[in-house]
């Protein structure tokens, strides 16, 4: 019995030391559990910082490239204004070379025709002269004395005593006087010449249409008579001289309502000449200063028409009937 007892608190001991390991193993278990799953964690939040450091830096990146871009198309968009501008300045200065080019060559044409008739009027003189001399000698040979003209005495001789009264020379009949010059107003003159422009004598309705412009230049007709001036060289093919024409229209009478058309017939002229650069720079003028102008309308068909044309001049003129009257 006694060695029972004894027997019994060292089970129990035994017992109590074996539960206390397991449980021991079992905490330890937990923490090393628990270390694998803060570890974890980590991990995912080391994760996390990196995408979104890497979210940063893209967002970073689109947002540099989107201000290139911008940057970009403000350049693209400076650039294709300038672009536009420096054609519209070649189209003018391209216009400008062809007036001065127009007028030098027109002076130096009129400049050789009066050398021309110069030396024509110095050689006729010359042969006047030696027919002259020769007549001359021939006479003298024959005998006959040349008798040069004297000059008229400018003073009156003296008066001589004479008994007699002079006779008074009868008075020169008395020269009839001139016809008063007929006044003819310039819508008459305007009419008369449209008159004949309408006929197909363009030739002719320039004559008169200048004496319009030059008679009565204050008037409104005298702008209308330059335009229809142009006409007539339209009509011809000059399409050139219809150019300088239309021209004095647009600086000679700025504020006459024939301006648009000039223009407007301005640039139909340089299609014609194939140089059509100067001609889209006119028709984008009509369009800007005459909006609500029906020339407006033609000049944007014209435009459209043109489109990118090359700027090759030809010294081909074909008649073209002209869209205004």
């Amino acid at each position: 019995m006694l060695r029972i007892t004894k027997i019994v608190p060292a089970v129990l001991i035994l017992v109590m030391a074996s539960c206390a390991t397991d449980e021991f193993a079992h905490l330890k278990a937990d923490v090393s559990e628990l270390k694998k799953v803060q570890y974890q964690q980590k991990d995912d939040v080391a994760d996390i910082k990196s995408r979104l450091s890497i979210s940063d830096t893209q967002k970073g990146k689109s947002d540099t490239l989107n201000a290139i871009r911008d940057s970009q198309e403000n350049l693209n968009s400076k650039a294709t204004n300038l672009s536009r501008e420096l054609q519209q300045l070649y189209g003018r200065v391209e216009e400008r070379k062809f007036y001065v080019d127009h007028a030098l060559a027109e002076a130096k044409a009129e400049r050789d025709l009066l050398k021309t008739q110069l030396e024509m009027v110095t050689t006729e003189i010359g042969d006047l002269r030696g027919r002259v001399e020769r007549i001359e000698a021939a006479l003298q040979k024959k005998g006959i004395a040349i008798s040069r003209p004297e000059p008229v005495p400018t003073q009156k001789p003296p008066a001589t005593a004479s008994k007699e009264p002079p006779t008074a020379a009868p008075p020169p009949p008395p020269s009839p006087e001139p016809p008063p010059a007929q006044q003819t107003s310039p819508k008459a003159m305007y009419d008369d010449a449209m008159k004949d422009f309408n006929g197909g004598k363009y030739k002719e309705s320039r004559e008169k249409f200048n004496r319009v412009a030059k008679e009565f230049p204050t008037s409104s007709l005298a702008a209308s008579g330059n335009f229809w001036i142009g006409e007539s060289y339209f009509k011809e093919g000059s399409y050139e001289d219809a150019i300088l024409s239309y021209d004095i229209v647009v600086k000679k009478y700025p504020n006459s309502d024939k301006v648009p058309a000039a223009k407007l017939k301005q640039a139909l002229a340089f299609i014609e000449i194939k140089d059509p650069k100067p001609a889209r720079t006119i028709l984008q003028q009509i369009i800007d200063d005459y909006p609500h102008a029906p020339e407006a309308d033609q000049a944007k068909k014209q435009l459209q028409l043109i489109g990118n044309q090359p700027a090759t001049k030809t010294d081909t003129k074909k008649k073209v009937p002209s869209p205004l009257r």
